[in-house]
């Protein structure tokens, strides 16, 4: 009978120890699992945050080269004999006087290799209207340009690209022109006339 006690008691510590043990082991693990999503939580926050702080960073980056110099594209293609000739930038740095640069960029779109030639140096020329159809002011009439043949051949799909340089608003107004709102275009002479509207500047000199 003793026997029984001791074997029936030694059966319930054992079955209360065991209880005890996952109980424990389970108190434990839902603790721990807290301590886990707690740790989640602050680097959730955390990196909530640094994305604020890095999303606030890169909005006054762009603010600031905006301030700086400030681009445009306008226009439209011009196609002619499987070359289309676009305006891809169109740049006004913020300055005083501004300074005004237009980028254009020429794209053989035809499936075999073109060819088209410049009549000298200046490939991309910059001219300046008012309001009315007759240009103001016209870069090919102030500049200088090497008396040398360019010639650009293109494979099919392949494009170059070609830039005015930066040009002051006081070459473009001069003595004579008042400060106000311009039209810009870019013009090519690939053995005829090809102009590009770029866009609008506010142009004024001191």
């Amino acid at each position: 009978m003793n026997y029984s006690r001791v074997a029936l008691s030694e059966t319930m510590l054992l079955t209360v120890t065991d209880d005890a043990f996952w109980i424990n082991f389970m108190m434990g693990h839902v603790s721990l699992n807290k301590v886990v999503s707690n740790m989640a939580i602050r680097d959730v926050r955390r990196r909530s945050q640094g994305s604020r702080w890095l999303s606030a960073f890169v909005a006054l980056l762009a603010i600031s080269t905006f301030v700086a110099c400030q681009e445009s594209i306008s226009g439209f293609d011009n196609r002619i004999d499987g070359i289309t000739y676009r305006v891809t930038s169109f740049r006004i740095a913020k300055s005083f006087p501004a300074q005004l640069a237009i980028t254009v960029e020429i794209q053989n779109e035809s499936t075999t290799w073109q060819s088209v030639t410049f009549p000298d140096g200046c490939v991309v020329l910059m001219r300046a209207y008012d309001g009315g159809t007759k240009s103001v002011w016209d870069m090919g009439r102030t500049v200088a340009c090497t008396e040398a043949l360019v010639q650009v051949s293109l494979a099919p799909r392949e494009s170059a690209e070609f830039h005015t340089g930066l040009v002051s608003a006081a070459a473009i107004l001069g003595d004579s022109l008042p400060n106000g709102e311009y039209q810009i275009t870019a013009y090519l002479r690939p053995g005829q006339m090809v102009e590009l509207d770029a866009g609008k500047a506010n142009l004024a000199v001191p």
